[in-house]
């Protein structure tokens, strides 16, 4: 899995924080459009994920999805769309997906059967960080509860 194995590094080590009531640490496999329909009534949707930003291996990346110039999330084996496609879909299926941000790691190493290269390692303690700050910020505005 390689680099690739980040966002399940992450989720592993986001349910083993205490992030607050009603926050859900979800993980997936492929991206597609079953995200948009778990974060159905979330104030926010934080997507944690390897994206090739063109940064530095092991450099830690934030991006509002949909703003013009954000790293575009390639989705394997799903048609050639993007999180960028799946939520424009959603918008014009009527179905309004809450704010959406990105936080990811530029990968050094995508090889099968390898883990995490040291570079992505030493990234996850950051990366942990921007996600509890979204978190947190989501919190302290008053917007409900986190999805």
């Amino acid at each position: 899995m390689g680099d690739d194995g980040f966002g399940v590094e992450m989720a592993e080590a986001l349910r083993k924080l205490n992030l607050g009531k009603g926050v859900l640490v979800l993980e997936r496999q492929t991206m597609d459009f079953s995200i948009v329909d778990s974060a159905k009534g979330a104030s926010k949707l934080v997507i944690v994920d390897a994206v090739k930003s063109g940064r530095p291996p092991g450099s830690v990346v934030k991006f509002i999805a949909g703003r013009a110039g954000s790293p575009v999330l390639r989705v394997p084996l799903s048609h050639e769309l993007d999180l960028h496609d799946i939520l424009a879909l959603a918008r014009k299926s009527g179905i309004h997906p809450p704010p959406t941000v990105v936080v990811g790691v530029e990968p050094a190493d995508s090889t099968i059967g390898k883990g995490l290269s040291a570079e992505v390692k030493e990234a996850l303690p950051r990366a942990l960080k921007e996600v509890r700050d979204e978190v947190k910020a989501c919190l302290e505005k008053g917007n409900g509860e986190p999805g």
